[in-house]
């Protein structure tokens, strides 16, 4: 056997190979992008994501529960006590998703804009210890962009495989 080969879903398969099924027309053809409306839409439909940021100069990504309000997106830091620089008035990013476990196949929704402490809540909010209302974030609506997510084919078969990654 020349060149590089691997062990993959129960037989010998040549490296190259993975290489073209990973960046095969099949994986890239779906028209996957959503809108704008429909992004809003899968939003209203969860409640949990992750919000991006930077925090003393390195990239921080934390589980979130959120409210969506029409398009005003109000975060819950909940435990997670940072810098208040890290969250007035600063771009962050926000993802949500939903996954089907059978299909896995599911929905991820994007949203990038300008962060604002909520400082005029009039309620305890209980998000965290301390409680402290600088632990809900609003995002103020900036770009908004989300896709259809579809099984990869190459993952599908390291799956049924169980085999390690192999060597590209």
């Amino acid at each position: 056997m020349a060149g590089l080969w691997t062990f993959l879903a129960g037989t010998w398969v040549p490296v190259g190979s993975i290489r073209r099924l990973v960046n095969s027309p099949s994986m890239t053809a779906h028209d996957d992008a959503l809108s704008e409306r429909e992004c809003w839409h899968l939003l209203a439909t969860a409640s949990v994501g992750r919000l991006a940021l930077s925090v003393h100069a390195l990239p921080l990504i934390l589980p979130v529960q959120y409210y969506l309000d029409g398009r005003r997106l109000a975060v819950c830091l909940g435990h997670h006590a940072l810098p208040e620089r890290a969250l007035d008035e600063t771009i962050i990013a926000f993802a949500a998703d939903s996954i089907d476990p059978v299909t896995r196949s599911g929905w991820s929704v994007q949203l990038r804009g300008k962060s604002v402490i909520a400082r005029g809540l009039r309620v305890d909010t209980g998000c965290g210890w301390p409680a402290a209302a600088a632990q809900v974030v609003e995002i103020e609506q900036g770009k908004i962009s989300g896709h259809w997510i579809h099984p990869c084919p190459f993952i599908d078969t390291l799956l049924a495989a169980s085999r390690p990654l192999p060597t590209m």
